[in-house]
């Protein structure tokens, strides 16, 4: 007899939350009150405490003792962390996965390339996100690593946020699935250096869009003096 899962309240409001935040429909900085969410979401405080208990694990919120709780600035320390951890774990799943792929993972990410011209044309950034992150999570699923690939996902917050940001950019999304169809090729003519170099590249390319999206959203970042990984000249602490 199959288990069945069952879904708690917290780990259901915990899950809209943290999709509305990613979403970008709750704005970084932007005020969380409890007795209202909890008013929206037609429950008691309590499960909603802890999904904001949670989601302040994910440093996607902060909450400040006897003041309130707010969507979490984006750090960019820990977008840069963030994007670190993926870009390690996917160069080294790309090593097995250009020698392990099936057509059927070849055919999955011709449909997420296509899907992604479907939202770009829409100008569903947040479909578009959807599909590219469908893209590169073939890789992990053709090695049957799956489990790195939620990984990925539970620790990416701010960079999530931030690439959903970039899409606002002139020819960002364009330029996205470009790489995508020319990491595809390598894959398939099963070029590792090439495919390497793309992935560099693919993966790299928020660093110089990142100056560009603080100049034009200060009120999203939180930015420290004392750090200087993406050499920003913007500082709003």
């Amino acid at each position: 007899m199959p288990s069945i899962v069952r879904v708690t309240a917290s780990e259901e409001i915990y899950q809209t939350l943290r999709s509305e935040i990613l979403s970008l429909r709750f704005k970084p900085g932007e005020e969380l009150n409890l007795q209202l969410l909890s008013t929206q979401l037609q429950v008691s405080r309590s499960p909603v405490r802890d999904a904001l208990m949670r989601l302040c694990s994910d440093n996607l919120v902060d909450i400040f003792p006897q003041k309130g709780t707010r969507v979490s600035l984006i750090n960019l320390k820990q977008v840069e962390e963030e994007r670190f951890l993926r870009k390690s774990l996917e160069e080294s799943a790309v090593k097995k996965f250009i020698y392990q792929v099936k057509n059927e993972q070849i055919r999955m990410m011709e449909n997420a390339i296509e899907l992604q011209k479907q939202a770009m044309q829409q100008e569903d950034f947040i479909q578009f996100l959807e599909h590219d992150d469908e893209f590169h999570q073939c890789i992990f699923q053709g090695i049957g690593m799956q489990r790195i690939w939620k990984i990925i996902k539970a620790q990416g917050g701010n960079h999530h946020r931030i690439r959903l940001l970039s899409f606002y950019e002139k020819n960002v999304l364009a330029n996205i699935i470009e790489q995508h169809q020319n990491m595809l090729e390598a894959i398939k003519s099963k070029q590792l250096d090439v495919l390497l170099s793309l992935e560099d590249k693919h993966l790299s390319k928020l660093l110089q869009e990142t100056e560009i999206m603080v100049q034009h959203y200060p009120d999203y970042f939180k930015l420290e003096t004392n750090y200087s990984g993406l050499q920003l000249r913007a500082v709003n602490q």
